[in-house]
């Protein structure tokens, strides 16, 4: 099993991997870099710890490290979610489906489409 703690330059990184599929490091590089400055070293120590967790794996052609996801994104997702409900919530989801609607993090309309979600589950 993967560890799923991600840091946040990490999950930049990821979410490249997962729209592309497969990229070099210089691939990810240059997309980074159209809305930050990155060092490619900070690139590196990234990738470096993602393929240490199981996260990320690589394949070289011709001296050239491609690297490819192993996990998919629902999968990071709800770990993520999951801890977030159990560190701040006491692991109760009424608690943190309450906490959302209160403090209006979602719009009326999101909340007749959740209606409609509750509704299709039932039947």
């Amino acid at each position: 099993m993967p560890e799923l703690e991600i840091g946040k330059g990490q999950m930049k990184v990821l979410r490249i991997l997962w729209d592309k599929k497969r990229a070099t490091v210089q691939e990810i590089i240059d997309i980074l870099n159209e809305t930050e400055r990155v060092k490619p070293t900070t690139v590196w120590t990234f990738l470096k710890v993602l393929v240490k967790k199981g996260i990320v794996g690589y394949d070289v052609e011709k001296r050239t490290y491609i690297y490819y996801p192993l996990v998919e994104e629902p999968c990071v997702a709800n770990h993520a979610v999951k801890n977030l409900i159990n560190h701040m919530f006491s692991g109760s989801r009424e608690s943190f489906a309450t906490f959302i609607i209160k403090n209006r993090y979602i719009s009326p309309e999101e909340v007749e489409q959740i209606k409609n979600l509750l509704n299709k589950r039932k039947e």
